[in-house]
């Protein structure tokens, strides 16, 4: 394994506390909701997280927020960030 780690470097894994948002529709009008939640990522950033439909639908459906009435759904504002370790299965390069 050490010769691996020396090929490449890893990504990083974080552990996230963030608030995510979302919109539900109801009728000509809608009401914005927001919760508080911890999850795992590579992401280092608010927008890369954003920017990563696997990741969104992978939290939507954590939370439940998979409906036809759900819209404008994101990670809003980030609280703690903690780093874990490298993954050497993504490289980068």
């Amino acid at each position: 394994m050490s010769e691996e780690k020396k090929e490449g470097k890893g990504q990083m894994i974080y552990h996230y506390k963030a608030r995510i948002g979302w919109r539900k529709n109801r009728g000509n009008s809608y009401t914005n909701n927001y919760k508080d939640v911890e999850f795992l990522s590579r992401a280092a950033t608010l927008e890369m997280m954003n920017n990563d439909p696997q990741f969104i639908v992978e939290i939507m459906a954590r939370n439940g927020l998979t409906g036809a009435k759900i819209s404008n759904f994101g990670v809003v504002k980030i609280y703690e960030i903690k780093e874990l370790g490298e993954s050497f299965h993504y490289k980068e390069e």
